[in-house]
């Protein structure tokens, strides 16, 4: 049998070519994994054995790609709180690889680590390449491919979780804008192989090193999404952060002007935008947030009406008093008394 690929491989193995595929096709690896035993005998390709036995043993074939898979179920630890891993792995595409079109009920990011090939979600196509990174969105049709002619590569990381969209939107991904160009340097590729590396080489991972692993990952999208301006950063999106921070800190008396300056924006342009998006000003919506938490405390009967002013930023029981009864119409101390 005649190798006439193997002299070209075998150079790129000494000079350290990024990845074997991108020399040598899918179907060579089969063949020079049936002959290795004959090839050992040659000390000429010493070296090629050594790198081609580490790439494709460790990896099980399937009709349309050699892949390695790894399983997690999340720790009770990590389903508290907002990101949990689900499953992970990577691939060497075969020339008739695809997938799809299906759905999947969680999120998955694929990095494309060499390669080229076609991804389709919510009936946008577009063309990946190397470099480039694509995300399967929950109860979201899909189809993903390969080039035959220039095989994909991949390593994918699934997860969910509460923060999961947050986390997603800051690297300026959404299920209408799933696919980022050109994002992956080689601080994040080092990064997604130490994750590879863990899942593979760990039986029972540690819960907390490998959330850090992924937030990580995540803080280094960020980075490269925001120095190459690929963040979805919106109107929107400062509108809705700005509710956040009413939402959190309504009871700290803070002031509109102390939201504008959180979300870096003109507090004029932000009390316009807000209260044409909602109908409501900025402080109506921070005096709606006291009041309700008001009657909440009220109702609960274990505090004082001093307390409860106090707690929710009022400098005294009078100004609370008066705030209470402008909203509701009737005093706090006389809605404690018909709440019972």
């Amino acid at each position: 049998m005649k190798f006439p690929n193997l002299s070209f491989v075998l150079t790129s193995s000494i000079i350290g070519y990024s990845s074997i595929d991108s020399c040598l096709s899918i179907s060579a690896f089969a063949i020079i994994r049936k002959n290795y035993y004959c090839l050992t005998k040659k000390p000429q390709f010493t070296v090629l054995n050594k790198q081609l036995l580490l790439v494709v043993e460790n990896l099980k074939e399937f009709s349309h790609e050699f892949a390695e898979h790894w399983y997690y179920n999340p720790t009770p630890l990590l389903k508290s709180g907002g990101l949990w891993p689900i499953r992970s792995g990577h691939n060497l595409a075969k020339p008739n690889y695809k997938m799809g079109p299906r759905l999947i009920t969680y999120f998955s990011i694929h990095f494309i680590l060499e390669g080229e090939g076609v991804f389709k979600q919510n009936n946008t196509e577009t063309v990946i390449n190397k470099g480039d990174l694509f995300c399967l969105f929950p109860n979201q049709t899909h189809y993903y491919s390969t080039n035959p002619n220039n095989k994909l590569k991949m390593f994918w990381l699934a997860f969910d979780g509460k923060q999961a969209i947050p986390l997603l939107n800051r690297i300026g991904l959404t299920q209408y804008s799933s696919c980022l160009h050109n994002i992956l340097n080689d601080q994040i590729v080092t990064t997604v192989k130490e994750l590879s590396d863990y899942f593979k080489d760990t039986d029972e991972p540690d819960d907390l090193l490998l959330i850090s692993m992924m937030y990580k990952l995540f803080h280094q999208l960020y980075q490269q999404s925001n120095r190459l301006n690929l963040s979805s950063y919106s109107a929107s999106d400062w509108l809705q952060k700005g509710e956040d921070y009413m939402d959190m800190h309504f009871a700290e008396n803070i002031t509109v002007t102390d939201v504008a300056k959180y979300i870096d924006i003109n507090r004029s342009h932000f009390t316009t935008a807000y209260t044409k998006k909602t109908g409501m000003t900025p402080s109506k919506y921070i005096y709606k947030l006291r009041m309700e938490k008001a009657i909440e405390l009220i109702t609960d009967d274990s505090h004082t009406i001093t307390e409860i002013a106090l707690t929710l930023g009022y400098s005294d029981l009078y100004s609370f008093s008066r705030a209470f009864k402008k909203y509701y119409g009737i005093s706090p101390n006389q809605y404690k008394k018909t709440s019972k």
